[in-house]
């Protein structure tokens, strides 16, 4: 059986995250596991004194501190009859590896930093897991106190795309909605207005055919746009017009050398939004089998108009 994975430090920048793993867990009957990571420092001598290295005792009173963290925010937020566990590794690895030995549908972190200005210089847990995991990452802000209802998807037709956007369409319930948005280079966009209204343009039939099939899985309205613009800020400024609380997107899982020098719309979304964000990295695709697997890799599964991540 599947499960939530929760992976908290007890602080108040992930108190969201926890009453947001809560209710999923709940909506979808899915067991709750919540982890905390103490990664050891590197302690390096100065030359002149002994190096210091962690005792024993002293690994158990940082146990102790974190456990009793954790303990008191699932208190705080309504999470009753949830252990947590102590796993001590290199955060992000630790996590992710949890995840995957659990065969866990989910992992959910705090987004970070209140100020977003914080975030845009980056070192955030759910930046790098969105980079390493093999598991869809749900990055939650600390104010949040319900599961989203107003989601937005940034749709390429890649297999991650579609995987994120059939993840949030699993959570979502009647009255919630789901909008699909594709996004096209500015000089690209007449053509396709254009082929659409001729009704001859393959993205915009498949824009139509990926809605028409998430209608059938979800209990949520569902509807579809194309929008124009530097792929990062055009998200980030639709999901700022229709008020959307979560942003969910697949990532193309570039390594972390092209990361820095060029970005990608999944890390700038997450360092960026004031809103929840869902990535599907591309490490999922190495989890997904059988029919489903297949159909997401079919050829022409992916556009070269692609924008995303």
């Amino acid at each position: 059986m599947s499960a939530i994975l929760l992976a908290t430090h007890g602080g108040e920048s992930a108190d969201g995250a926890v009453r947001v793993a809560s209710l999923l867990a709940r909506r979808l009957g899915e067991p709750l596991r919540v982890i905390a990571v103490m990664q050891p420092a590197t302690f390096m001598g100065d030359g002149y004194s002994e190096t210091y290295v962690p005792t024993p005792e002293d690994i158990e009173a940082i146990k102790a501190a974190l456990l009793e963290a954790v303990d008191a925010q699932l208190g705080r937020c309504g999470v009753h009859d949830c252990d947590p566990e102590f796993h001590i590794g290199v955060t992000i690895s630790e996590i992710a590896g949890v995840a995957q030995a659990l065969g866990a549908s989910l992992i959910v972190v705090g987004l970070g930093s209140h100020r977003i200005i914080d975030r845009a210089l980056g070192g955030e847990t759910a930046l790098h897991l969105a980079q390493v995991a093999a598991t869809p990452v749900l990055a939650v802000p600390a104010d949040a106190t319900t599961i989203p209802h107003q989601a937005m998807v940034a749709l390429d037709f890649s297999p991650t795309s579609l995987l994120a956007a059939r993840t949030v369409a699993n959570w979502m319930q009647p009255g919630d909605a789901l909008h699909l948005v594709h996004v096209v280079a500015p000089e690209d966009f007449a053509p396709y207005v254009q082929a659409a209204a001729k009704g001859d343009d393959s993205a915009v039939a498949r824009l139509t055919q990926t809605a028409d099939s998430l209608r059938a899985v979800t209990r949520a309205g569902v509807d579809s746009s194309q929008i124009a613009g530097d792929p990062a800020r055009a998200l980030l400024e639709r999901a700022r017009e229709i008020d959307a609380d979560l942003i969910a997107l697949g990532s193309h899982g570039y390594g972390l050398w092209k990361r820095l020098l060029l970005g990608s719309v999944a890390s700038k979304i997450i360092r960026l939004s004031p809103q929840a964000v869902l990535v599907a990295p591309i490490g999922c695709l190495a989890t997904l089998s059988g029919a489903e697997g297949a159909a997401r890799l079919r050829p022409g599964a992916a556009t070269t108009a692609s924008r995303v991540a």
